[in-house]
């Protein structure tokens, strides 16, 4: 029968795997109606899409062992990252969910504009530009906090940070080539990726 330490990384398992399962369902019980693209991101955007699904699988596989976590940490410490860890997983959950709703017909999988697209600044998008990837940031430090081993955690944030530069370049380009000094103004007014209060005009 396990248990103390060594209970805990199975139910951080569990409890990241279920925040994973319920990010796979937001974007597929909650996909809005296609809607036809009328500009498109380049296709460098597929690259950094890949970068990000190979930080989640680094931060995964690269995992610090049980008995180590058992025999090398205090139960305390041990109960306060899977409880930091879960909490964080969901709340990223949450937040995705919230940004993909908001979007609704406009969003996509990649950078897109579409028939009667509009530059979106409710919701999350109040707080931040890109709450969908802060979302998704959230969800991959959660896993390294619950799983990783320390290289883990390294290779998985240096796989994700240029994934994540490579498409929020890319569809920040387009939205200022769609709206122009309207969204210079929003971008002017709200942060990019790590929030703060808004900028009066």
């Amino acid at each position: 029968m396990i248990s103390g330490p060594g209970l805990w990384p199975i139910l951080e398992t569990a409890a990241l795997g279920l925040a994973y399962a319920l990010f796979a369902l937001v974007f597929i019980k909650f996909r809005e109606p296609s809607t036809a693209g009328r500009v498109k991101a380049p296709k460098i955007v597929a690259a950094g899409i890949v970068l990000q699904s190979l930080s989640y699988s680094a931060a995964w596989t690269l995992r610090r062992p049980r008995l180590e976590v058992a025999a090398r940490q205090s139960l305390g410490l041990v109960i306060t990252l899977v409880l930091v860890s879960s909490v964080l997983a969901f709340a990223s959950v949450a937040l995705t969910a919230w940004a993909k709703k908001t979007l609704g017909r406009q969003w996509g999988l990649a950078a897109r504009v579409v028939d009667g697209h509009k530059l979106v600044t409710a919701g999350p998008f109040r707080f931040v530009r890109h709450p969908l990837y802060l979302g998704m940031a959230g969800l991959l430090l959660a896993t390294v906090l619950g799983l990783s081993s320390l290289f883990g955690a390294a290779l998985a944030f240096l796989l994700f940070a240029p994934g994540t530069i490579v498409r929020i370049h890319a569809e920040e380009n387009l939205l200022k080539e769609t709206f122009g000094a309207e969204f210079e103004d929003y971008r002017r007014r709200v942060s990019g990726f790590i929030p703060r209060p808004a900028k009066k005009n």
